[in-house]
């Protein structure tokens, strides 16, 4: 680089240019000195520290609730939420003198607490059920109450199912009855995945073997029961799922997580000498994935330890991890009759599993107080609860069960899950102090030169080439790009990889076709070219366009990566965005482009190095290092890149390539702050050098995030025990940077990410300025003198930053985004559109303002139809508006052959 800038004599970069440039070559000289100084300094990867924080994922309190009614407590109990109502029925227990010489009692009571009148206590409704049920399936189900699905009566096994639910009027539960199963069916497992009903494993005979079916009832969105029509034409509601592959079992521990449903351990059973079956000691530990959309199951990992049941399901834990509280793991299956009320209980142990890494690791204990009836029971059900509006809200409920044989407790255990944010150090929070006050100098230093629109906007077109071309990259390489690539390469694999390359063949339309139009008119905005080349009522509608779009972006781009780094700095949300939006208003509106794509080339520099950085942590943390990661990652099908299929409707290679040419076309064609960046250099030769080294930084770019994402799956698989519950996927970065990374090192790079997020902002809030005073401002009061439009574009500067900074904490507190997408959906539909009349323009000589605004009217119809009539993947859509937009404009123009203005 600085070979190439020495045969360049005519650029003259600013002293600060020079500075930074400086500053990167050093930064790029002592990588490898710092990255080995980072291993030697992190050779145990923090993992003292880190085995502490992630040691416990639940917090258990056994006396927050009061205890059922009767004192003895229930098992196999039918047990859910109803809006803000716990109700438990039915269960089966021991609740006479000598307990070891009585029978089993069965209970078709219900039991009901409101949680928002806790006060109250327990309200019971005897014999509600009107018949006694146990050891069946519970689940909370949004539309029909508390569902129970099959059981033993005490009499045999039932295929019954029915719903508990209580009017708007109060009083006892109502009992619906719902389609019975297609055979009797207790002692299995099961859960709800969107609407759906889902049950497996278990027996449909007292003394029967168990079975490995499943089955799954359709719900819809108004709880009204889906039929189908099976292969003899019968119209059916449960419809059997594809059998469980493992062996055949009672008592499995059933889970959900994004969409999957998990079958953990359970009890083989094998026929006995009395016509009946017999328990099958050990236990089972395996595991297994099913995927609703394929009606496939997948082995994972075997458990630890037999979890048989447990209470089910089993509990999430942030985004990503299922907790198993206790089991029974049949040790003293032998012993019962001789230790009786001697019997210990059972495992105390928290288990987690970790689908991502497909890893267990024991996390914690449950209480443990055997006077009081404190310890981890079986054959219970687990309670989300949500949509309540009380404290409880987020936590999870284990009602009742079994803690040692003939043995109940009242007790309901309510468990909240921990996601603590990571601790950073003074050294941290002061290199994040630091970083901010660099911007904000940034901003003074060069508000002394910004004395014009032209010096504001296009920073006197003295931009070096390699700074302009850094910034474009920069400008793409969002807070979100940088913590959301590796996060999804760390969930799935390198799918997307071809998708960031694709830029590379863009970079050839930009140089050759679009760059030389916007510097042979000496434009300030990319929408002035629409008005030469078309007509000014293109120019505007497009303008508008992109600032209704901006307005929007700047909310998102400021929110989302709060969200993260609120999540694992312990920040505010709230905080972090105020503090963004704060520092980018004032470098922003005071340094103009030049300060935004200077502090572009600083960031830039910070978060490659602390990548790097990361991911050589990653790599000596990881079994095998490079190699063994490679090994196992192929194995895994971790580092799959292509998905070779002409299926528009999931990421084949056919949708990345026409989603990564196109998407990228978008942003050189119509996007002002790209566009901006390769008009603020000296002439159309250095413009086009811009546009391909932003393009050319993509490849190390994107071998660097996939690589991240690949790494940490890498590192997290051979030390699962580091790894601590996120909030969301995009946690998992900053997590490990936090964890991970030296003192002061880790603050550098977090800070580094907040500059990324603002690097998104600051070039909305910049651009958007840019288009109003250009496109509008000086349209409409075309005597205002220079002086005059420099003060509106820093007041349209502040605006859309103080617009933007509230948006993104009104969406913060409302925690809905649903306006949001309608904006984005509405203003979408003519982004590719737009793109597409610019291409329109440069790639055709005898196509009027008629042929351009039936294209981009053409477009947004064409988009708009394929996203609410077909299930086309959305990488398509860009493709699918810039196409459509052409061939329509070339159409129209055969027909309307106005020549062109230029």
């Amino acid at each position: 680089a600085s070979t190439s800038i020495a045969c360049q004599p005519m650029i003259q970069p600013s002293k600060i240019g020079s500075a930074f440039a400086a500053v990167t070559a050093v930064v790029l000289l002592l990588a490898p000195f710092l990255l080995s100084s980072a291993v030697a300094a992190q050779q145990d990867f923090g993992a003292e520290d880190a085995v502490n924080q992630a040691a416990a994922v639940l917090d258990f309190d056994l006396d927050a609730l009061p205890p059922l009614p009767g004192g003895e407590g229930l098992a196999g109990a039918v047990a859910g939420l109803d809006g803000h109502l716990i109700i438990v029925a039915g269960g089966a227990n021991f609740p006479d003198s000598p307990r070891w010489e009585t029978d089993k009692a069965w209970h078709d009571d219900i039991h009901v607490l409101d949680l928002t009148r806790m006060e109250s206590g327990w309200t019971t409704f005897e014999g509600g059920l009107g018949g006694s049920i146990a050891y069946g399936v519970s689940v909370s189900h949004p539309t029909l109450g508390v569902v129970s699905i099959g059981g033993d009566t005490g009499q045999g096994i039932t295929s019954e199912v029915f719903a508990l639910r209580t009017g708007q009027s109060g009083g006892a539960p109502v009992r619906t009855d719902l389609p019975a199963l297609p055979t009797p069916l207790a002692y299995a497992a099961g859960t709800i995945i969107g609407n759906d009903l889902y049950v497996f494993g278990g027996r449909s005979d007292s003394k029967g073997p168990a079975t490995t079916a499943g089955w799954r009832l359709k719900i819809d969105a108004d709880g009204d029961v889906v039929t189908w029509t099976d292969d003899l034409e019968n119209e059916r509601t449960w419809r059997p799922i594809k059998d469980l592959p493992g062996p055949a079992r009672i008592l499995p521990v059933a889970g959900e997580l994004r969409g999957k449903l998990y079958c953990f351990s359970g009890v083989a059973l094998e026929p006995d000498d009395n016509d009946g079956h017999r328990r099958v000691v050990p236990y089972l530990r395996d595991s297994w994935r099913y995927d609703p959309s394929t009606d496939e199951w997948m082995q994972v990992a075997d458990s630890p330890r037999p979890t048989a049941a447990a209470p089910s399901p089993a509990i999430k834990v942030g985004w990503d991890m299922l907790a198993i509280v206790g089991g029974d793991d049949g040790a003293l299956i032998d012993q019962i009759a001789s230790l009786k009320d001697d019997h210990p209980g059972f495992p105390t142990g928290v288990i987690v599993y970790h689908p991502i890494t497909d890893r267990w690791t024991e996390r914690g204990d449950h209480p443990i107080d055997r006077e009081a009836g404190k310890s981890p029971p079986v054959t219970a059900a687990t309670i989300a609860i949500t949509g309540t509006e009380t404290e409880y809200d987020g936590q999870t409920l284990i009602a009742s069960g079994e803690i040692r044989p003939r043995t109940r407790t009242p007790r309901l255990a309510l468990v909240q899950t921990l996601v603590v944010p990571a601790a950073l150090g003074a050294l941290d929070w002061t290199a994040i102090a630091l970083y901010g006050v660099v911007l904000v100098w940034m901003g003074f230093f060069f508000s002394r030169r910004e004395n014009s629109t032209d010096e504001y906007f296009l920073a006197g077109r003295r931009i070096p080439w390699w700074a302009s071309g850094i910034s474009i990259f920069a400008t793409s390489l969002s807070a979100i790009t940088f913590m959301a690539i590796p996060a999804k390469t760390w969930d799935t694999d390198w799918t997307y990889f071809i998708q960031n390359l694709l830029i590379i063949v863009v970079a050839p339309i930009a140089a050759m076709l679009l760059v030389p139009a916007f510097r042979r008119l000496d434009v300030t905005t990319a929408y002035e070219y629409l008005e030469h080349r078309f007509h000014a009522s293109l120019r505007l509608a497009a303008s508008a366009l992109y600032m209704l779009f901006q307005v929007g972006r700047v909310a998102v781009v400021t929110l989302l990566p709060a969200l993260a780094l609120a999540a694992v700095t312990g920040l505010d949300v709230t905080t972090c965005i105020v503090v963004m939006g704060i520092l980018c208003i004032l470098y922003t509106a005071l340094g103009g482009i030049e300060a935004v794509i200077w502090s572009d080339v600083l960031q830039a520099a910070v978060l490659f190095g602390g990548a790097g950085w990361a991911l050589t942590i990653m790599l000596f943390g990881t079994e095998g290092g490079l190699s063994g990661l490679v090994e196992e990652a192929s194995a895994a099908g971790k580092l799959r890149t292509v998905d070779v299929s002409f299926d528009l409707t999931r990421a084949s290679l056919l949708v990345i390539v026409l989603g990564g040419i196109f998407s990228n076309i978008i942003p050189y064609a119509s996007d002002q702050s790209v566009v901006q960046r390769y008009l603020a250099v000296k002439d159309v030769r250095e413009a086009k050098r811009a546009v391909w080294a932003g393009a050319l930084l993509a490849l190390p770019a994107s071998l660097l995030f996939f690589g991240l994402g690949t790494a940490l799956w890498g590192f997290y698989r051979s030390n699962p025990e580091l790894l601590r519950p996120t909030g969301q996927l995009d946690q998992i970065l900053p997590l490990f940077i936090v964890d991970m990374l030296p003192a002061g090192v880790a603050g550098v790079v977090l800070a580094g990410l907040f500059a990324a997020a603002m690097s998104s902002l600051d070039s909305s809030m910049n651009s958007v300025a840019t288009a109003f005073t250009t496109d509008w401002y000086r349209r409409f009061r075309p005597k205002a003198d220079d002086r005059s439009r420099l003060v509106v574009a820093r007041i349209a500067t502040v605006t859309i930053g103080v617009l933007g900074t509230t948006a993104a904490i009104v969406m913060a507190k409302l925690n809905n985004s649903s306006l949001l997408d309608l904006w984005f959906e509405v203003l979408g539909l003519f982004g590719s559109g737009i793109a597409g009349v610019f291409l329109l323009g440069a790639l055709t000589r005898r196509t009027g303002p008629i042929a351009g605004w039936c294209g981009l009217v053409a477009s947004a119809i064409a988009v708009w139809s394929v996203s609410m009539f077909t299930d086309i993947s959305g990488l398509t859509f860009a493709a699918v508006g810039i196409i459509t937009c052409l061939a329509t404009g070339f159409l129209v123009g055969i027909v309307d052959r106005r020549p062109a203005t230029q």
